[in-house]
Order: C-alpha cells, then structure tokens, then sequence
C-alpha cells in the first residue's frame, strides 16, 4: 500500500485533494507504473503509513500522504519539543539578536527549531542553528528533488532534517505550496513563534494555520515601525515574548 500512496503522490505532485480521491475511488494502477515511479526517487520518504511517521501529524488537517526527506527523519519524533522560528524577508541587527538570543535559550533547554522558506529570518534561524548544530527542522516549499540539486553540503550537517510533500516539480508547484508548507509546519511543532515581518508579507497568513490547528502563538515585540507585523499579532492575541521562557511556561 505504501508504494501506492508513493505513485499517487508523484504523479498529482503532492495534491493531497487528489491523491485522496484517487485512494478513494479506487483509481486502477498497474504493477508497471509503480515499479516506474519506484525507480525515479532519489531521496528518502515516510508515508503515513510507515512506522516512523508521527501519530500527532496524522491528527492534523489533511496529514501529508508522503513525506519527502534528507536528513535525521528521528527529529519528527520531537514534537512536544519542537518550536517553530519563523518571520519575514528581510530582518535587522534588532531581529538577529532576538532570533540569537532565543535559540541559545531554548537550545539550553533541549529544544528542536523548525522553520520554512531559507529567506530573512528563516535564513537566520537555519544558519544560526548550522553555526551551533542545534536540532533544526525545514520545511520546504518547493520540491525535494529542486532542493537536492542546489544543496551540496547536506551530508555535512548535523541534527538536521529537510521534508517537504513534494518530490519534482514537474508541473510547478503552484501558489498552493506555500499552504501546504504552512500546514506541515504548524502540524510538527508545538508552538509558533513570530520574529520580525512586515504586515503584509506571506508570513502573516501562517498565523491563521497556527489558530486553526490550537498551536500556541507567541510573538517577539518589534521597534521597527515598517515591521511590526508581530505588535499587531500581539493585539490579535499572540503572547508576547521577552525570552525563553515566556514560551516554555505555556508549551
């Protein structure tokens, strides 16, 4: 059954509609196709039906099918440790010693760091987390083979793992990939911190996933007019964090 979900996962390229009404009306495959598609995977994979795949993240809102990674796959297992650092595109000396500052705190207390897209302060997160061989998970919103082939340091990093839900981007992966990525994220960590982003850049959209999925929302208080998207999620509810342990006493 596992290479059935693998050859439905590949060839609607990470649809989770799809690939749940292809398993639902019994959609025919022959032994040919998934011996073909079985052939094309260069990278590692979990299915929802392997043993290593989380209980929680079946809980989750449309829990991914198949679960395309590199690295520590025993990371996912870390979930009443894992904490999500995520914010906008461009950050500041301010946002880099607050992103610091809480990784060196939270690291102290055994934590596991997620993030997404390696851009602003995903970036700083994900390089911070290298420099210090943190445990750190990145959720990709783009495809694994696409990440593979830019990616040339892998095998060097440790406490390191790389999932994303979609193996090639045959088709291109469209505007829903950034959905999906919010969802996966949201799925694997306990609770999603906000650092640094501007009102109206993507970020500001996972803030919904993570209520919808009853994450705990924190936010980090910003100086910086132009991007003080995480003060407005304050106002909306998120808790405020000063340090460390602002979000371990609620997680």
């Amino acid at each position: 059954m596992e290479n059935v979900l693998l050859y439905f996962s590949i060839k609607y390229n990470g649809d989770w509609d799809k690939i749940y009404h292809a398993l639902d009306t019994k959609e025919k495959i022959t032994h040919k196709d998934l011996d073909e598609i079985s052939s094309r995977i260069e990278c590692n994979f979990i299915t929802i039906l392997s043993p290593l795949y989380p209980t929680y993240l079946k809980n989750t809102h449309k829990p991914p099918f198949v679960i395309y990674y590199e690295g520590d796959i025993t990371l996912l297992s870390k979930y009443h440790k894992t904490i999500a650092l995520v914010g906008g595109g461009d950050v500041d000396d301010y946002g880099v010693k607050n992103i610091e500052k809480l990784m060196e705190e939270l690291n102290a207390e055994n934590s596991v760091f997620s993030t997404i897209e390696s851009t602003g302060v995903n970036s700083e997160v994900l390089d911070y987390a290298f420099k210090n061989e943190y445990k750190v998970i990145q959720v990709l919103e783009e495809s694994m083979k696409d990440y593979l082939k830019k990616t040339i340091d892998l095998k060097e990093r440790k406490n390191f793992l790389a999932i994303s839900e979609f193996y090639e981007n045959e088709k291109n992966i469209n505007t829903q990939s950034t959905d999906y990525s919010n969802r996966m994220i949201c799925g694997i960590s306990k609770g999603v911190v906000f650092i640094q982003f501007k009102i109206n850049e993507p970020i500001n959209k996972l803030f919904s996933f993570a209520i919808n999925e009853g994450k705990e929302i924190f936010a980090v208080p910003d100086r910086n007019f132009s991007k003080n998207g995480t003060n407005k999620l304050i106002k909306n509810g998120a808790k405020l964090v000063e340090n460390a342990k602002d979000i371990l006493n609620e997680i």
